[in-house]
């Protein structure tokens, strides 16, 4: 098999440094293929694309994608210079399909007066661009292809064997603001057992999070956010996370409404 190409750092730094709105509009994306390298060690999945295009969920795909760079470390994976290139290439079509909405805004969005099939404003397109082709400056877990393959390495379980070792991801994928908002962005969404623990509360009790997760969520994550003032989060296993929110279960039961959640006076 063909060893997987890459970007070099150099031309990822310009991709990025210089966005070009109008290299992304055509059918295909214009790069400069004199940037290439072979990356050392990793073998091109075949038929990437087609597999994740044809899958039937976005939670489907992304392990897909994780299975295809499994071996991959945590160093290279942390690295822009694969997922650039995947981003542009290799799963160009499938970034387009999933991020379409680089002309004009998807949504309403009332707090900046935006109105669904706005046009985007240039600055506005490259931050499209930036978020999905290249590195959200919110960091990996709002970045297109590197969310979806940090979410399963997070949450992947091998200790429950083929036909269950994905439970938690699939929760984790169950609700895209849990992924790269309320949970996945923040430092419990870089804590494994943190991770594990929260996700298998989820598990155990659907019918909490059945609606209203966000605000549940506002609340978990400033309850552990407050916890690590004074406690080092990233030594505690996860039956620590997980006895935390059945402590405070009823708690969480009750929550109907953001001010519950918010402000100096709600309860953490």
């Amino acid at each position: 098999m063909a060893l997987q190409r890459i970007f070099t750092p150099e031309y990822v730094n310009l991709l990025t440094n210089d966005i070009k709105v109008e290299n992304y509009v055509g059918e295909s994306i214009k790069y400069d293929d004199s940037q290439v390298r072979r990356l050392k060690g990793v073998e091109k999945p075949e038929g990437l694309e087609e597999k994740m295009l044809n899958a039937p969920s976005k939670f489907d795909a992304a392990i897909i994608l994780y299975e295809s760079f499994k071996d991959i470390t945590p160093t290279l994976a942390a690295n822009s210079v694969l997922w650039v290139y995947l981003s542009h290439v290799d799963l160009a079509n499938y970034v387009r399909r999933e991020w379409p909405d680089l002309e004009k805004y998807e949504s309403d969005n009332k707090k900046n007066g935006v109105k669904k099939g706005q046009t985007r404003s240039d600055d506005d397109r490259k931050k499209y661009i930036r978020d999905h082709w290249l590195i959200s400056q919110n960091g990996l877990m709002r970045t297109s292809l590197m969310n979806m393959w940090w979410s399963v390495y997070l949450t992947v379980d091998e200790s429950l064997g083929d036909e269950h070792k994905y439970d938690l991801t699939k929760i984790f994928f169950s609700n895209d603001g849990l992924r790269t908002r309320r949970l996945g962005t923040g430092h419990l969404g870089r804590n494994k057992e943190a991770l594990k623990g929260i996700l298998s509360f989820m598990k155990d009790n659907p019918q909490i999070f059945d609606s209203g997760i966000e605000n549940r969520m506002i609340w978990i994550t400033r309850h552990f956010n407050l916890i690590g003032g004074s406690k080092p989060l990233s030594n505690l296993p996860h039956t620590f996370f997980y006895n935390e929110l059945a402590k405070y279960k009823s708690h969480l039961e009750s929550i109907s409404k953001r001010e519950q959640v918010t402000g100096p006076d709600a309860f953490v």
